[in-house]
């Protein structure tokens, strides 16, 4: 008998505290949900000052341009817009043996066509909430590398020369791809 009551005792108390754990973990990530966006939304987060290449930080945490670096981002823009493509841009760059944000002699397509996305050159940032795809932009956060115009062509260029069309059925393929040859 003493066995048995020993087994329901420890199954019962066992049971009790994963659903008083649960409850409290449950309760504690909406609290750290609820401060993430609250500090978004007011302009609090420090995400708002991540540093990407052309940026550094000053001595109280605030993005400051990097003149070099910040002179190579206008380069990758300036030439995009004259209609190099973004392997013509990483030739460019490794021919003026400019080195990568990582350091390396080598860039990657990825690392050119993400600089080209970034609203973040055009002194805006803009945080998203995954958790129910809030979005967060903050203009004149910093000092723009980048024309807010300059941006926009990019962007504006960036899906025209995009293969991938959205129709009402879903997303398509363009019959032409782009190409920085035919300008």
């Amino acid at each position: 008998f003493t066995i048995i009551w020993s087994l329901v005792y420890h199954f019962f108390w066992t049971h009790c505290r994963h659903g008083l754990f649960g409850a409290y973990n449950e309760s504690r990530s909406a609290n750290i949900r609820w401060g993430i966006r609250h500090r978004m939304a007011t302009g609090t987060s420090k995400l708002y000052n991540r540093v990407c290449y052309g940026y550094t930080h000053d001595k109280d945490g605030k993005l400051i341009i990097e003149p070099e670096e910040a002179k190579v981002v206008q380069m990758i823009f300036r030439l995009y817009l004259q209609g190099n493509s973004v392997i013509g841009i990483l030739a460019e760059l490794e021919k003026q043996g400019i080195p990568s944000p990582t350091g390396n002699a080598k860039w990657c397509k990825r690392t050119v066509d993400t600089m080209l996305s970034n609203e973040k050159y055009a002194g805006m940032v803009l945080l998203q909430d995954h958790g129910d795809q809030t979005c967060f932009l903050m203009e004149n956060n910093h000092t723009a590398i980048i024309s807010f115009e300059e941006y926009q062509a990019v962007k504006l260029e960036k899906a025209r020369r995009s293969n991938v069309v959205k129709t009402d059925t879903g997303n398509e393929r363009k019959h032409q791809k782009y190409s920085s040859k035919k300008r």
